[in-house]
């Protein structure tokens, strides 16, 4: 299950303060209120760095990720895409229904997420499209210096979520936000228990093409879905 919480990911070095100077989680705040509005879709190859607390166990992965705000609605649609690692699956938000398929056995789940899917969006857009007065509404947040990630001078945010349903499922997050830039290369998500994700991205493009009107995956022929 752990797949699931994947919206939807690195080792940075710290930089002296006397060399960057980190911004205020206000203006970075600003910057994403107005750069929301125009988001509609992106695309990235992303790291998943997966550490569970109990057995000591770190599992890197790369994949994609292509992720799609609905016009109509403002729902939110992704596909994460590991295909070519050792647990090969494609992982698909698709409204209320994450569909997770296996195409080493050929074999996919649907998992209905009902009420929960106001969550999922919230983790999906976290930092990609929503804005700073959302983030805001959700989290209290403060800016916690600066730090270089993938060459890239970066100011880190700490999210810690206000709803203790959310608080259950997510204790707080962590996000890299790029000079200059509305949106972070990487995010860390800490679970229970001491687990985390850790996503990076690279390789952003905010013009994605998207066949049809809406993202969307379907299974090949011949998959069989579980029960």
């Amino acid at each position: 299950m752990k797949h699931l919480f994947t919206a939807c990911c690195f080792l940075s070095l710290v930089l002296p303060a006397a060399v960057l100077q980190a911004e205020s989680a206000a203006a970075i705040l600003s910057r994403m209120d107005q750069a929301a509005p125009g988001f509609q879709a992106m695309s990235a190859n992303v790291r998943l760095t997966t550490y569970t607390a109990t057995i000591d166990d770190k599992t890197v992965e790369d994949g994609t990720l292509v992720m799609q705000r609905l016009k109509k609605n403002g729902s939110v649609r992704a596909i994460l895409d590991f295909r070519q690692q050792k647990d090969a699956r494609v992982i698909a938000f698709l409204g209320n229904v994450v569909r997770m398929y296996w195409p080493k056995t050929q074999f996919y789940q649907d998992y209905d997420f009902g009420k929960n899917n106001n969550l999922m969006d919230q983790l999906l857009l976290l930092g990609f499209g929503s804005s700073g007065k959302e983030l805001a509404a959700g989290y209290d947040i403060t800016a916690e210096g600066t730090e270089n990630v993938g060459g890239q001078d970066t100011t880190k945010l700490l999210l810690i979520p206000k709803s203790a349903s959310v608080k259950e499922k997510l204790l707080k997050i962590e996000i890299w936000i790029p000079a200059n830039a509305a949106y972070p290369i990487q995010q860390r998500f800490y679970q229970p228990a001491n687990n985390y994700l850790l996503a990076a991205y690279s390789g952003i493009d905010f013009k994605p093409v998207i066949k049809g009107k809406q993202l969307d995956f379907k299974p090949p022929p011949g998959a069989k879905k579980g029960s």
